[in-house]
Formats: C-alpha cells, structure tokens, sequence
C-alpha cells in the first residue's frame, strides 16, 4: 500500500509539472510557415529575385544555371494540425508543428516518401530538395517565423 501511494504521488507530482506545459500548448497561438516551392536545372537562365536566399545556400552544393519560384504559400498551423500542399510534380508536402520554442519549430515534414520530424530555426531556411521535375529538381525551401 505504502509503495503504491508513492506512486499515487509521484503521478500526482507530475500532472501538476506537466499541466501548465499542456495548457500552454492548447493555447499557443498559431505558428507561421513560409514555404517556397522551386525548380532548379542544368538549362541556361537566371535565378529568380525571390530565390536570392535560397540560391546563396545552394550555390555551394549543387550544380544548376537556372533556379526559378513555382509556388509561395504561407501557412498558419495550429500545434498538431497537418496541412498539405500539392507540389508540381503531383506529389504532396505536409507540414505539422509539433513543439514551438524560443528557437522555432519542431515539426513533422513529409514529401513522397520523405518522412522526418525536422527543427526549423527562426528566420533560417530548411531546405529539401530532390524531387525530379521536368529536367530538373524541385527544391522546397521552409521557414518559420
């Protein structure tokens, strides 16, 4: 008996720890996600003004002589709410937000068969790209705010 109202206020002791973490989560405000969807290829242009940041974080990485904007979207998301994007190539994004901190967002991501939980910093770019398209790739570009 002694052991189990241990237990009893050991889980007593951690309800009152963890409410106000739950609380707090119920009623965080929504997170803010922008997503850019590119194309980059090996096919002579210019990089699109609205890439400018995108293209110096790839520059170093992939070949490519042209890198264009196909899809801008912000995204409002609620703590625990999935939301998708259809992507040029007929594939989907989803995005969900898992934990939001003073450094950003924890959120689940997946793309095809691409599934992973990811940190997005604040005002830095979280990049995945690979998705083939046309004579090129697809890159997505996500940045919490």
């Amino acid at each position: 008996m002694r052991s189990c109202s241990g237990l009893l206020s050991l889980a007593s002791a951690a309800g009152l720890l963890l409410a106000p973490g739950l609380a707090a989560a119920q009623g965080a405000p929504p997170v803010r996600i922008d997503v850019m969807v590119s194309y980059i290829s090996s096919q002579p242009g210019s990089v699109d003004p609205r890439a400018q940041r995108l293209h110096e974080q790839l520059r170093r990485d992939l070949a490519y002589k042209s890198l264009r904007v196909l899809q801008m979207q912000r995204m409002l998301l609620n703590l625990d709410e999935r939301r998708g994007l259809k992507l040029p190539n007929g594939r989907q994004l989803w995005i969900r937000p898992i934990l939001v901190d003073e450094r950003g967002i924890l959120a689940a991501i997946e793309v095809g068969d691409y599934r992973s939980d990811q940190r997005l910093y604040k005002r830095r770019l979280w990049v995945y790209g690979g998705e083939r398209y046309l004579d090129g790739k697809l890159v997505i570009s996500l940045e919490p705010d």
